[in-house]
């Protein structure tokens, strides 16, 4: 039954506005408007009073001048009622206009309001592939261009459609009840009027979707350029990115000049033909007064609604026009939100205890996309409750992506990773993820305070403890040496901080979380050699009594591992502690003489150049170098 009467609003919305798809959209927001109902109904009352009031001149000027062209001049009072009339009227009109125009404008803020908060805890919900593949500019423009556009046609699709339509109908009736000649002779414009205006909001749709995906464009290259504008003035790429910013400014103007050339040349085209149709009534409207047919007072309460038409009719194409920007806006909105994760919980997932006995891997492959070549295959290790194991190779070994399979960024198509015998795919994500603490050489921090970077895995922690981890951390005394201490605003990213400052505090972060397994991502490979003794101080003292997996290029840090995985193409080719896999003389070794080799002659090279001569003197002469105390 429902299919029957829907089919006549789907067929307006395919003819009308463009399609099926967009009528679905309209549906939609119809749905989210439903919420305030109460808003909604009054601003409806309102707008009904408003339109009602605004087509009555229409109605009793007829009387006024009928009475003037018989003669029939009224006494004084009548003209001072009329008057007043007028001044009551128009007041009302006014107040019912606000009423509206108002409580229309709230919902409307209330619902993007909602809907963005909406948004934002969906963006937080998504998947780790999913940010991947996205710009994060283009993601900001949902937030910002996007619903500020879906806000401002949220009110028109309210008020265009129950105020421009209600008084198209009164006027329409009015003209028919005045006369029905003059009526039919000037209505026959209007089928070309809505043809021209549906044809009008079809291309007006078009060229917003285009508008605002160069917008997002252009808000990911900016976004890219602040992020990135060390980088930028280093390589002296300022011209560079200029003009990759002024070719898309380009696209994007000219995308905006066509709306702009629609939106002008739209409403002179329906004043053109309701000017025609005036031209033709006035003609036929005397004829008819010449007849006797209509009287003057009908022939002045018709031209009076017939010029009251024009208005709503072309707010009904602005009102057309506005809505495609917003259905445009509201369709890029609406794909955000209906993209599901791909890493969710199972129905009946269980709570994860924490590890008591071992964290267990078996990948027999795994692909980021199922045309993708295998990213890691055969991977099979366990690491038990409280051991550190260290996985090494170079770069694109696979290394950072088997990490990224614990917390589940990515889920596996094939094999296991088990916690305690509990695969992570059937536990809860809050459950496992409250279970790990991870730390990167790419360290983020919020722009927020020193205390609140450290204390964000539990935000209500008390002052204490974030000093604790601070100290246990090597970062005390550089939150001391801030300007306001705990409470120093650190800028966006920790930009007021050096790398061992920022790396220092995230590892305060990660002993705050107290998380039983750790994850090491390259901790210490981007930090100067005096970062790194105090950066390697703290990590010592986080890796007691935790569970850990570290991807290392240090030799300190590999050196505490109780094995060490060596990873090439995605496979373990060789495992072992650090002893055993110098022994061998495999790929582990030539990694560390690789990595290391710098490391290895600094430490052999002495202080001075002229020691080395001298060696080279004793071993042929066979005499002694001289005491070290000659050195100074």
């Amino acid at each position: 039954m429902l299919k029957w009467l829907f089919r006549p609003l789907v067929f307006l919305a395919q003819s009308f506005w463009g399609g099926q798809e967009i009528f679905a959209i309209l549906l939609r927001l119809m749905g989210l408007m439903l919420r305030y109902r109460a808003l909604l109904l009054f601003g409806v009352l309102c707008m009904v009073g408003y339109t009602v009031f605004t087509a009555a001149p229409a109605w009793y000027i007829k009387d006024l001048v009928d009475a003037l062209e018989q003669g029939n001049v009224p006494p004084m009072e009548q003209f001072v009622m009329v008057g007043l009339a007028i001044v009551l009227i128009f007041s009302l009109r006014g107040l019912f206009f606000f009423g509206h125009n108002y409580l229309i404008g709230i919902m409307g803020a209330r619902l993007v309001a909602d809907l963005r908060m909406r948004l934002f805890n969906h963006l937080l919900t998504l998947s780790f592939s999913f940010f991947t593949g996205k710009s994060s500019g283009n993601l900001i423009s949902r937030f910002t261009a996007d619903l500020i556009s879906l806000r401002q046609s949220l009110s028109m699709s309210i008020t265009g459609p129950l105020r421009d339509v209600p008084q198209i109908a009164i006027y329409i009736a009015i003209l028919f009840y005045r006369s029905w000649h003059l009526a039919l002779a000037s209505l026959g414009l209007l089928p070309i009027v809505f043809f021209l205006i549906s044809r009008f909001g079809k291309r007006n749709n078009q060229l917003a979707t285009l508008r605002q995906e160069s917008l997002g464009d252009l808000t990911a290259l900016l976004v890219e350029a602040i992020n990135g504008i060390r980088v930028v003035k280093a390589f002296g790429m300022e011209k560079y990115e200029g003009d990759r910013f002024h070719r898309a400014n380009k696209v994007f103007l000219r995308r905006q000049k066509r709306s702009v050339r629609l939106n002008s040349y739209s409403p002179p085209v329906l004043e053109t033909l309701g000017a025609l149709a005036a031209a033709g009534i006035f003609m036929f409207g005397g004829y008819l007064i010449i007849g006797g047919t209509i009287t003057t007072g009908d022939f002045a309460s018709f031209i009076f609604a017939f010029f009251l038409l024009s208005d709503p009719i072309k707010k009904l194409n602005g009102f057309s026009l506005k809505v495609h920007d917003g259905i445009a806006a509201a369709r890029r909105v609406f794909q955000l939100l209906d993209v599901r994760p791909e890493v969710a919980d199972k129905p009946g997932a269980e709570t994860l205890p924490p590890i008591q006995r071992e964290l267990s891997i078996d990948i027999p492959r795994f692909c980021y996309n199922s045309n993708d070549e295998p990213a890691l295959q055969d991977i099979r290790f366990t690491v038990k409750a409280g051991e550190v194991i260290a996985l090494v190779g170079a770069s694109g070994a696979g290394k950072t992506t088997l990490v990224n399979l614990v917390p589940r960024y990515f889920d596996l198509q094939e094999g296991a990773i088990t916690i305690d015998g509990r695969n992570i795919q059937d536990v809860t994500l809050s459950s496992l993820r409250a279970q790990i603490a991870i730390v990167t050489q790419e360290i983020f921090l919020f722009h927020d305070t020193v205390a609140n970077n450290i204390a964000y895995g539990d935000i209500d922690c008390p002052k204490e403890k974030i000093v604790e981890a601070a100290r246990a951390a090597n970062a005390h005394q550089v939150s001391e040496n801030l300007p306001e201490g705990y409470d120093t605003q650190i800028g966006e990213g920790g930009m007021h901080l050096s790398g061992g400052q920022r790396q220092r505090l995230s590892i305060a972060r990660a002993l705050i979380k107290n998380a039983p397994i750790l994850i090491l991502d390259e901790a210490t490979s981007a930090l100067d050699s005096e970062s790194e003794i105090e950066v390697q101080e703290a990590i010592e003292r986080i890796l007691e009594d935790r569970t850990t997996i570290v991807i290392a290029h240090r030799l300190s840090t590999i050196r505490q591992a109780d094995r060490i995985y060596v990873l090439d193409g995605g496979r373990i080719v060789e495992s072992g502690d650090h002893d055993e896999l110098l022994q061998r003389g495999g790929q582990y070794k030539r990694l560390y003489e690789m990595q290391f080799r710098d490391v290895l002659v600094a430490a052999d090279k002495p202080r001075f150049p002229w020691r080395r001569w001298w060696e080279r003197v004793k071993e042929v002469a066979g005499e002694e170098p001289p005491p070290k105390s000659m050195e100074g």
